[in-house]
């Protein structure tokens, strides 16, 4: 029987999937209940840290002090008109046992917009699959938390994910919802309106994020408004007029220039010609060993979806254009941070040009198959037909790449400078080294000190060698006065950072 038409062969698959995928993500998981607050947790979390002192969980209260803090940071650091208030949210303002909860405020909207991105996708490819879009979206979340470049930034640091992941995932979503509305004859003109509408409304959340994000969600609707134009098709229009508009506050907010000029910023050539070779350099550095492993996962799926008779054989005749359309909005994303800041920026950008470049790969295989198939006319079903002929073998072999991605990282093969793993393995080491106990045993005991109300003075020390490990710890405070912003965040007179005894 063929797979494709088996719906019980299909649900085993589901279910041994899953549970592998879930086993796998077991330690990265049970580490995020040692993960501590740090740096702008503590700066943007103080009104409403406050409020939980003062009043418990009141809801109101903390919805109106996390109104404030957007309004401050508007007007005086940075235009996240929509990130700022939901930073001041940081599930630590309850205690320290409560920030483990970071890692599911990042990975449940990254894992929702892929699964509904995915669905509109393969509803309008292979209507009939009604189990491919949970399986790929599951995929590539997993290749995602594994294969990181600075996980303690995109995972457990709130701070730094919560400002990139969501809208990263609603850019992805507007990506796929684009796709939807590329051929409007498909579907009826009350859903064509539902999705230009939330196109619109994930246009305007994507711009109150970060800039980069932003950016990338105006590139991406900009590329479908210009494709889709040549047919007269316009419905992808109000949502890139959104993401405009949105970035446009962003950047022009009092805030965001009083950031940029903080930086010292390269020139337009300079900044151009850094972020090619970065992007350049990236490329390099990214394709590896457990990036081969999910092409080859997603081979199959993609290879079906490319046979689909609603897509046109003119999409299929250039494929390269996925590889250059990649490398483009990778040079895009850090072009921005490289004009505006002098650099790249740090490691959570890095992250979402990673996805990016990740996400980039997929839709160049999708084309790829398409163009062998239906342009050059090489049809793979041999190659199908053999693999289901060893069947047997299969599960084993997806295990095994799925393994292989739970353990081997980037880091590890290219980078020379350290030795970490993917992000399962690490966490397993973290864990077993009573590394990851260390350290949330040390930021507890700071705490129990800070919210000691007979201290209006406190003293604290940086963490020590064992107390750092590479998941959970981003920075640290440093000896010398507070700089952190603990002071105002806990209620206390002073506090002074000084040398471990």
């Amino acid at each position: 029987m063929d797979f494709w038409h088996d719906t019980g062969m299909q649900k085993r698959w589901r279910r041994r999937f899953l549970a592998a995928v879930l086993v796998l993500l077991l330690p990265a998981i049970v580490l995020a209940f040692y993960a501590r607050p740090s740096a702008d947790d503590y700066v943007y979390a103080a009104r409403t840290h406050a409020v939980v002192q003062q009043y418990g969980f009141d809801l109101m209260r903390l919805l109106q002090a996390a109104w404030e803090t957007t309004v401050y940071y508007f007007n005086h650091w940075q235009g996240l008109y929509v990130s700022g208030f939901v930073l001041a949210l940081q599930p630590g303002i309850f205690g320290n046992q409560w920030y483990g909860l970071t890692f599911v405020c990042v990975l449940l909207p990254l894992f929702l917009c892929l699964y509904a991105g995915a669905r509109l996708v393969v509803r309008r490819l292979e209507p009939a699959q009604k189990y491919l879009p949970l399986a790929l979206a599951v995929l590539l979340l997993f290749a995602f938390v594994q294969g990181m470049p600075a996980p303690v930034e995109g995972l457990y640091w709130f701070n730094g994910a919560m400002n990139y992941q969501p809208y990263f995932a609603l850019a992805v979503l507007n990506a796929c919802l684009a796709f939807a509305l590329a051929d409007p004859g498909e579907c009826a003109r009350r859903r064509r309106v539902a999705l230009a509408g939330g196109g619109i409304v994930s246009s305007l959340v994507i711009g109150g994020g970060h800039q980069v994000v932003g950016e990338l969600n105006v590139l991406v609707l900009l590329l479908a408004v210009v494709l889709c134009a040549r047919h007269r098709n316009f419905w992808n229009v109000p949502a890139f007029l959104a993401a405009a508009a949105g970035l446009a506050v962003n950047v022009t907010a009092p805030g965001t220039r009083v950031r940029a000029d903080g930086f010292g910023g390269a020139g337009f050539l300079e900044a151009a010609v850094k972020s090619f070779v970065l992007a350049a350099l990236e490329w390099v550095r990214w394709l590896d060993v457990p990036l081969l492993c999910l092409l080859l996962l997603l081979a199959l799926p993609l290879c079906r979806l490319a046979r689909s008779a609603r897509v046109p054989d003119r999409m299929f005749r250039r494929p390269w254009l996925g590889l250059g359309g990649t490398f483009l909005l990778m040079w895009a994303m850090i072009f921005l941070p490289s004009y505006t800041m002098g650099g790249i920026g740090a490691g959570r950008l890095l992250n979402v040009v990673w996805m990016t470049f990740v996400l980039g790969l997929a839709v160049t295989e999708f084309l790829f198959f398409g163009w062998v198939e239906r342009v050059r006319g090489h049809m793979l079903r041999n190659a199908e037909r053999f693999l289901e002929k060893h069947g047997r073998y299969l599960p084993g072999l997806a295990l095994a790449m799925l393994v292989c991605m739970a353990c081997i990282g980037s880091h590890t093969v290219k980078e020379g400078q350290d030795n970490y793993f993917a992000t399962s393995l690490e966490a397993c080491y973290e864990l077993a080294s009573g590394e990851a106990s260390r350290f949330a045993a040390a930021l507890d005991a700071r705490e129990a000190a800070l919210s000691d109300p007979s201290q209006p003075d406190v003293a604290i020390s940086p963490l020590g060698a064992e107390e750092r490990p590479w998941l959970l710890f981003y920075t640290d405070v440093s000896v010398g006065p507070d700089l952190w912003g603990l002071t105002p965040y806990y209620g206390k007179d002073s506090v002074v950072v000084v040398e471990r005894q």
